[in-house]
């Protein structure tokens, strides 16, 4: 039974006004709105007309700002009717931000702390059947809760004073302020509530997994948990797992003679989940069946279910024979992706944005989706997709670029979340990596200290992972920072997030990176003017100089210009001037951003058997802005987009960087499968063939085919045709160093795009 929908939610501000219990006459006095849940406490303040109706236009987002010492108590009154046949009922509530209470017909059911956790309460003898009862959820200011908790100076080391609290409350990260969100200290009912009817018999826990793998077939595992009848725990029983795909079928049944266990079974090899590129993903409809001595079933469950063998391969350094890589089934897979960042300032909206956002994943050619230890985790329906897609998730805990508390009291609440939800997501084939926050290693060589001193991420998170989940690999940190590699030096780290000074894109510190592994990189892009109208007021729209609005949708809410600064230095460093209208200065900073994105994966691409793949920032953004994404809040897409697009095909030829008079041609193949390829490459200005070769791409490999002579005095772009399994495609490299003319480029540009439209 739902309880989403109408509710009723009253606020004060509680650092003047104190109510503890519903049954405080005051609580009626208070301002209150009519609500929705799931929701965000701003989203209905807007729907009541107390904030404006567009919270991101303009300066609109900072009037929330002052409901970050408030209270709010969310009321539902609800009927179940008479039931028949159930055993316990249970009020689950999938997402709480934050700090909240929970009272049911005047009872106190319990408290929680952590916006990620789920919370369950036993309701069977508290609910009312047949008539009225009341819900109220007491979510209280995180502003003044979280004041009450210690910090030491470990933690403040790496923090502001806007920050500080963020380090000890179980809240989304980017919800105080980031570079990519505003500050919004949000609060609500932001996920789905209901009411479930726990039966006292079944499974308790299941988890699958597989242990081994070769040519022929794969050993997967089954470890359950029930409960039982006592009559029946020790008695003999059997379970049937039984399965269908497309093409294959499990069928297993096998004695059991307690309330837990474990049941192997055999898998044909050709039946396991691969990442795009690699092969299908595979998924069964499985049901669990369990019955007893006289073949009756005592009870089932259903799952949506694909099998597969995942491994991260690391070592402590970049050092000879070194590695980053991630192997599925026992094969190298070469992971070109894009970091997942909150999809919205207000995460109630996130679920109805999974689809077209995964679908854009999968378009634009992911393999991979690194979700962002800023962010919070992304719900079952998140993962379904990414399964279904053959998109690998590397999943962040929700730690990110501060120093964590080292206290007993906050390892025991990471130690409640990573079990909570490792549990709700273990059983999805795509999440191949857990990983213990987002740079807090890198911070830690930054302030001197060793990486290992870190007990959150060394010892209570993976103490937990191998007891529930001890089939997934894990990471300590992103970028994972040896103690070795951190008295070597930042570039001995075997992963890396290239970010630097931002400058131009092909400058040292992005042509010499060591690492195996690149998992964040990007670069700016200017959003449509069509875009920019929707979140900018129109007198603030242009020029974007002493431009609070533009500041702020930079993001920086202290009206920093650094961020607007950079895209129109990246603008000038390319094409030596910047535009002086909107339009052209928007798809100049796009060009930019496209060329500096399509060269960080070629970069590593052009090395596919020394490196293992690239995840860049990142697809979407979360709030409109000027950012790295290359789709923006409203689903426009920036030119980066389709160049990315084309640079993550599975097979690509790539131009390299001019050596020995002249540009190296190479073949990147990032599959398990041998390629033959045609290529023509023709230069934009003359329309001459410069180079043309057909040659067999084994798997996983990249090699130098060739060169183009050139020198390094020309300007200009090349556009490479070429064939895989019928179907032509197109790339593009621009030659030559800065500047380039802007209507010159766009003249090749549109060539490029007649071939490929043409092809």
């Amino acid at each position: 039974m739902l309880l989403n929908g109408k509710w009723k939610l009253y606020f004060y501000d509680a650092s003047k006004v104190s109510i503890s219990s519903p049954d405080d006459k005051k609580l009626k006095e208070q301002s209150n709105v009519d609500c929705t849940v799931p929701g965000n406490i701003e989203l209905d303040l807007s729907s009541g007309g107390i904030l404006p109706k567009d919270l991101f236009k303009g300066m609109n987002i900072k009037q929330a700002e002052i409901y970050e010492t408030y209270d709010w108590w969310y009321e539902k009154r609800f009927e179940i009717e008479n039931l028949k046949n159930f055993d316990d009922l249970i009020l689950r509530f999938k997402g709480v931000d934050c700090f909240a209470d929970y009272f049911l017909n005047g009872i106190f059911l319990g408290s929680s702390e952590n916006m990620f956790i789920e919370n369950e309460f036993d309701i069977t003898d508290k609910v009312i059947i047949g008539k009225e009862n009341t819900l109220y959820v007491h979510i209280k200011s995180p502003v003044i809760s979280a004041a009450k908790e210690n910090i030491d100076p470990l933690e403040l080391l790496g923090s502001s004073h806007k920050t500080a609290l963020s380090q000890v409350t179980r809240k989304a990260p980017h919800s105080y302020g980031w570079d990519i969100m505003p500050r919004a200290l949000s609060a609500g009912i932001w996920r789905d509530v209901l009411i479930e009817n726990k039966k006292k018999f079944g499974f308790e826990d299941v988890y699958f997994g597989v242990l081994s793998v070769n040519n022929e077939s794969a050993k997967a595992v089954m470890v359950f948990n029930t409960r039982l009848p006592e009559d029946q725990i020790f008695s003999k029983r059997k379970i049937r797992i039984f399965g269908k795909s497309k093409d294959y079928t499990i069928d297993h049944t096998e004695e059991v003679f307690s309330s837990a266990g474990k049941i192997i079974f055999n898998l044909n090899a050709k039946s396991l989940w691969w990442p795009k590129g690699y092969g299908e993903p595979v998924l069964y409809d499985l049901s669990v069946e369990v019955f007893d001595s006289q073949d009756n079933i005592l009870f089932s469950q259903k799952f949506r279910q694909g099998f597969r063998k995942a491994e991260l391969i690391r070592s402590e350094t970049v050092e000879p024979g070194g590695k980053f890589e991630i192997r599925i089934n026992d094969v190298k897979i070469y992971a070109i992706g894009s970091n997942w960042v909150p999809l919205d300032v207000y995460h109630s909206r996130d679920k109805e944005k999974y689809k077209k956002a995964i679908e854009l994943a999968c378009d634009i050619g992911c393999n991979i989706l690194r979700c962002w230890g800023g962010n919070v985790y992304e719900d079952d329906e998140f993962f379904s997709l990414c399964d279904e897609k053959g998109i690998m998730v590397w999943q962040d805990f929700a730690m990110a670029c501060h120093f964590y508390p080292q206290s007993d009291n906050f390892a025991g609440k990471i130690r409640n979340e990573v079990i909570s939800v490792a549990k709700k997501l273990r059983n999805h084939a795509s999440l191949i990596l857990w990983c213990g926050d987002n740079e807090v290693d890198s911070l830690c060589g930054m302030k001197d200290f060793k990486p290992s001193i870190n007990a959150v991420t060394r010892e209570v998170i993976p103490k937990e992972l191998i007891r529930i989940d001890p089939l997934r690999s894990y990471l300590p940190s992103s970028p994972f920072v040896s103690d070795k590699a951190a008295e070597l030096g930042a570039e001995f780290a075997p992963e890396a997030h290239l970010w630097g000074v931002r400058d131009y894109y092909k400058s040292d510190f992005y042509k010499y990176s060591k690492a195996y592994f690149v998992s964040e990189t990007g670069y700016h892009g200017c959003p449509s003017e069509k875009s920019i109208r929707k979140f900018i007021d129109e007198d603030y729209v242009w020029p974007y100089t002493d431009n609070e609005q533009w500041n702020l949708h930079s993001t920086d809410q202290r009206n920093s210009p650094h961020r607007v600064k950079l895209m129109e230095k990246q603008i000038m460093q390319i094409f030596g001037k910047v535009p002086d209208n909107l339009s052209e200065y928007s798809l100049a900073s796009q060009i930019s951003q496209a060329e500096a994105d399509k060269y960080f994966i070629e970069r590593m691409r052009a090395r596919t058997q020394e490196t293992g793949g690239i995840i860049w920032w990142n697809l979407l953004d979360g709030w409109p802005q000027m950012s790295d994404a290359v789709v923006d809040y409203y689903f426009e897409k920036k030119l980066a987009y389709f160049y990315i697009k084309r640079s993550s095909r599975p097979v690509l030829p790539i131009i390299g960087e001019m050596a020995q008079w002249g540009y190296p041609v190479i073949i990147s193949n990032c599959s398990k499968f041998e390629k033959t390829v045609l290529i023509e490459i023709i230069d934009a200005d003359t329309d001459n063939i410069v180079f043309s070769k057909t040659v067999n791409s084994a798997p996983n490999s990249s090699v130098n085919i060739g060169r183009i002579d050139c020198y390094r005095s020309q300007k200009g772009m090349f556009i490479i045709k070429y064939t895989v399994d019928k179907k032509s495609y197109i790339n593009t490299y621009l030659y030559g160093t800065p500047e380039y003319d802007l209507n010159e480029y766009i003249k090749w540009m549109k060539k490029a795009d007649d071939i490929e439209n043409s092809l």
